[in-house]
Parts: C-alpha cells; sequence; structure tokens
C-alpha cells in the first residue's frame, strides 16, 4: 500500500477504537452503536471489498467486546446489527469497486478515441492535398481536350472527376468533425449573396447529376435576402453533402429541388429528392455519427458516412437548425434555417484557404 492508504487504514483503527470506548463510557445512555458505520465507510470507500469486510467484522469485534447495549439484546438483534456492520462494509466496498472500475474502463476507451481520431485525421488530412492536385489535374484536362475527346474518354474524366469530388468532401469532412463537436470550428463570416451560394453548390455536383441523369432545379422566394452574414463556404459544403446525399439515392430520371425561402426572419434552405424515403425509426437519428451502418445492416437507404453529421454541427455553429422530413417511398427532404446575421464572432486559429474548406 502507499503511505497515503497505511494513514488511511490507521485512522480507520484508531476510529474503531475511540468509538468502542466511546461506546463503553456513554453507550448505556446513547445509542452509539450506529457510529461504528462510519470507519466501516471510509474503509470500504479507500479499501474496497476486502477493506469493508475487514472494518465491518473488525466493528462487529468492538461492538460485542465493548457496546453495553450488546449485552442487553437477544442474540437475534446482535446477529442483525453484526450482518449489518459487515454487509454495510461489503457492498459499499463493492460498488466502490465498481465505480473505480467504470471510471478506468472509461479512461481507456477515451485514450483509445482519441489515438483512433488522431490516426485518422493525420492519415486523412495527407489525402487533402493529392485529391486537390487531381481534381485540378482531371479539370485542366476535361477543359483542354474537351474537343478532341471521345465520348467514352470524356464520360471516363467525368467519372473520375465525380469520384474525386465525393472523397474530397469525405475527406473535409472528416477533418473538421472534431473542431466542430469541440467548438473550435473558426467561422469566416462574411457577406454574400445567397443565390450564388446555391450555384456554386449545384456546380459541384452537376456532373455527377448528369452522369447519374437526374434533373436539378431552384426555387428562390421572392423575399430571400440578397445578402447574407455566413461563412459562404461552409454553406455550400452543407448544400454540397445535401445535394450529394440526394443524388445518391435519386433514380434517374428523377429531380433534386433546392428551396431558398425566408422564415420568420430566418433563411430557409431545402433540399427534397424523389428517393426511397427513409424509415420513421431512424428519422430522430439520421444526424448521428453512426446511424447509418446500423440503418445499411437493416437494408435502408439512409445516410452518406458523416456527411449528415457534418451539416448539423455546421448548421449549429451558425446558430441555425436542421431537420428530416421523409416517408418511405415518397422521398426525402432535408431543410435547415440560419440567421442572414450569424450572431458569433469568429476568430481563426489557423489559415484556411477557401479551396480547401
Amino acid at each position: 500500500m502507499k503511505a497515503k492508504e497505511w494513514g488511511i487504514a490507521l485512522l480507520v483503527v484508531l476510529a474503531l477504537v475511540a468509538v468502542g470506548l466511546w461506546d463503553a463510557l456513554w453507550g448505556t445512555s446513547l445509542p452509539i452503536w450506529s457510529a461504528y458505520l462510519l470507519p466501516v465507510s471510509v474503509a470500504a470507500l479507500t479499501f474496497e471489498t476486502v477493506g469493508g469486510f475487514l472494518a465491518g467484522a473488525a466493528a462487529t469485534v468492538m461492538f460485542l467486546l465493548f457496546s453495553p447495549s450488546a449485552r442487553q439484546w437477544q442474540l437475534e438483534m446482535l446477529l442483525a446489527w453484526s450482518l449489518g456492520f459487515v454487509g454495510w462494509g461489503g457492498i459499499l466496498g463493492y460498488l466502490q469497486w465498481q465505480a473505480r472500475s467504470f471510471r478506468e474502463l472509461s479512461q481507456r476507451l477515451r485514450d483509445h478515441e482519441h489515438l483512433r481520431d488522431a490516426l485518422v485525421e493525420f492519415l486523412v488530412h495527407d489525402l487533402r492535398s493529392p485529391l486537390t492536385n487531381i481534381i485540378s489535374g482531371l479539370e485542366t484536362l476535361l477543359a483542354t481536350t474537351e474537343d478532341h475527346l471521345s465520348p467514352e474518354d470524356h464520360e471516363l474524366i467525368e467519372l473520375a472527376l465525380i469520384g474525386a469530388h465525393r472523397l474530397l468532401t469525405m475527406v473535409n469532412s472528416i477533418l473538421d468533425l472534431r473542431k466542430l463537436e469541440e467548438g473550435k470550428f473558426p467561422l469566416y463570416l462574411k457577406e454574400f449573396d445567397p443565390q450564388e451560394a446555391v450555384g456554386e453548390a449545384l456546380r459541384q455536383v452537376q456532373l455527377w447529376a448528369r452522369q447519374n441523369n437526374v434533373s436539378l432545379q431552384v426555387h428562390l422566394a421572392p423575399e430571400v435576402p440578397e445578402r447574407i452574414v455566413a461563412d459562404r463556404w461552409v454553406l455550400i459544403r452543407i448544400l454540397v453533402n445535401l445535394l450529394s446525399n440526394a443524388l445518391k439515392y435519386t433514380p434517374s430520371g428523377g429531380t433534386i429541388t433546392v428551396s431558398v425561402s425566408r422564415d420568420d426572419g430566418w433563411v430557409h434552405f431545402s433540399v427534397a429528392d424523389q428517393g426511397p424515403g427513409i424509415p420513421k425509426e431512424y428519422l430522430d437519428r439520421i444526424f448521428d455519427r453512426f446511424v447509418q451502418v446500423e440503418a445499411r445492416k437493416a437494408g435502408a437507404a439512409v445516410g452518406t458516412g458523416l456527411g449528415l453529421t457534418f451539416c448539423k454541427l455546421a448548421v449549429e455553429a451558425h446558430n441555425g437548425r436542421i431537420w428530416v422530413e421523409s416517408e418511405v417511398g415518397e422521398g426525402t427532404t432535408v431543410h435547415f434555417v440560419i440567421p442572414p446575421v450569424v450572431g458569433q464572432s469568429t476568430v481563426p486559429n489557423e489559415a484556411i484557404a477557401p479551396a480547401q474548406r
């Protein structure tokens, strides 16, 4: 044992002796026998199950030797109090052992999660630069040689671009999730036109939509403000994630509709698809990080990995709200609202270029 534990053990012994002497002197007029439970409790909380049992047994011996009450009680009463001392020490010690085991297990899990997240972030971070280079190279190749490419080659390059953009979106989401969860994600607020942001999001997914033969439509309400203050690139990423999710499940020939309106002073965005819809049992958990694994095992078309989790955290970082409306067989609509002026100060702790965001 450590010096501190030896000290506590000595105090427990002295406390038991003191209670015993106190009981011997004044036990006839005061119900002092319950005071034995105090050192027993200290021993149980310090030395757990074994310490609680031993202290309870010692308290029983002291009680039988010194207490005037013990000489007056019948055997049943003495047995009840003796078992009470031992049982109290053992049960309290066992609960203390369980609590300590749970704390240690929780700490190990936190350590493993931190190690896992650090490893994932380390590996994924190094993927972003080569992916950006791949996308730039493919876009340049497509722009400079488009007139000389056969339809098959043109389609292959477009498919490669679609896959690269999807992978870059996932990489960015993984890297930013922890910052969003910890409230450390920097928002770069500036004034911009929400219609232009929607157009940029559509541009980023138009190749995928064309390959899937899916139409993209935009509905802008007349009352939508011409300028809002938010993080433009984060808003575009939210829309791209929602559009990507819709494209994954909308059948060929279907339509995805992006709508922007004004709702009680909030700017209301929505992305509606014509996919299979989401079962009701998953709607409340659709934005949880790992719900898509459970849903896919059950055969439900839910989520695209971490994209929806990123959307929820990013909208909430703007002091907004996000929710889903869906019926099986009738498609899904994801709504989110943000204030036209985000009431949050931004103190960026790292320089992030727009192309990397």
